[in-house]
């Protein structure tokens, strides 16, 4: 019987530190530079294919398929990835070539339809900002494209309001978020070596109106770094909000769009992108361990495994079309991986 008890203890005594190790998270291996070298290259074909298939199809150069994409491309070139360079100058001409050419990519209405009778119509659509925004960081820009790139920013101050902002129609997470995540974008798209008095005048009325109305999502508070950082803030300017972002970050390594969800790589790409623009290296215990997590989550065709936040309507739900959301996460991951991780580190 003595021997007994024993036994039952010795199992218990075993059994317990099990019990507790399985309900922390699980550990997150450490990543080889060749690794993360791997995973953006995955990332890269991965986003290069699906926007292609995209605008095969949709014929949609907005928000998820193209801007962000764009961007995220031209960052993997400048920091020696290779892309397919004509697939990035293909999709900058057809979405940009010309005021024709925006309108067959759905940025501009086509003036021979019928006028669009809904409020939002009246407002700046966003993703002409999405696109010119992605285009100010490519390397080059065609004469055509500039010209579609100043005719978006005059088009984003005509619309304008007194107070800095813009009126906001629609909320469709985590693109389209709210009304400051909406004005960042059209803040970088006003913004350029090449900007106009009057598009410069704007971005700074906006960067005043942006100040005075305090975050709410982690996506607003990592945009609000990303555009001190753009400017040239000092670092001790910025990091009470960095710390703040530091503080969110998860036991896995990586971030969440919302508190109660789990880390993904559209959080945590983005983040790791902004912390990079702020300074941070690959080599900081921080980063390295949201890299680690982008490295261990991705999925064999380059993508991530991510829910919608918003359904076709732009209401809060579950949309059943996840390419979208999935092509995003993978633009956003690509963006903060190849800006800690370049190809000849």
């Amino acid at each position: 019987m003595h021997r007994t008890l024993l036994l039952v203890v010795g199992f218990l005594g075993f059994g317990l530190p099990m019990l507790v190790r399985a309900d922390e998270p699980a550990a997150i291996p450490a990543a080889t530079t060749e690794q993360v070298q791997q995973t953006i290259e995955r990332s890269i074909l991965y986003t290069q294919t699906e926007s292609a298939a995209w605008l095969s199809t949709r014929r949609c150069a907005a928000c998820h398929h193209v801007p962000l994409v764009l961007w995220s491309l031209g960052e993997a070139q400048r920091q020696g990835y290779a892309i397919d360079k004509k697939f990035l100058a293909d999709t900058a001409e057809s979405s940009l070539g010309s005021h024709e050419k925006m309108i067959k990519a759905g940025l501009f209405d086509d003036p021979a339809a019928p006028p669009d009778p809904r409020p939002s119509a009246k407002g700046v659509k966003i993703g002409t900002a999405f696109v010119a925004a992605a285009a100010r960081t490519l390397p080059a820009l065609e004469v055509g494209q500039k010209q579609s790139v100043q005719f978006i920013a005059d088009e984003i101050v005509k619309k304008q309001r007194d107070d800095g902002s813009w009126e906001f129609f629609l909320s469709r997470p985590p693109i389209n978020e709210n009304e400051t995540t909406d004005g960042v974008w059209l803040i970088m798209a006003l913004q350029g070596a090449d900007a106009s008095e009057s598009h410069r005048a704007a971005a700074e009325k906006a960067t005043s109106w942006l100040a005075a109305t305090p975050p709410v999502t982690l996506q607003d508070k990592a945009f609000r770094v990303m555009l001190a950082a753009r400017a040239g803030k000092p670092r001790a300017e910025m990091q009470p909000a960095i710390d703040e972002l530091l503080s969110l970050q998860r036991a896995d390594g990586g971030w969440a769009q919302l508190a109660d969800w789990d880390s993904d790589a559209y959080a945590t790409g983005e983040l790791l992108y902004v912390l990079a623009l702020a300074g941070y290296t690959a080599d900081a215990p921080e980063i390295k361990r949201g890299i680690d997590f982008l490295v261990a989550t991705q999925k064999e065709d380059g993508s991530w495994t991510m829910k919608s936040r918003s359904t076709p309507d732009g209401s809060p739900g579950s949309s059943k079309l996840l390419t979208p959301i999935n092509c995003a996460a993978a633009s956003w991951a690509t963006l903060g991986l190849a800006r800690l991780v370049p190809k000849g580190a």
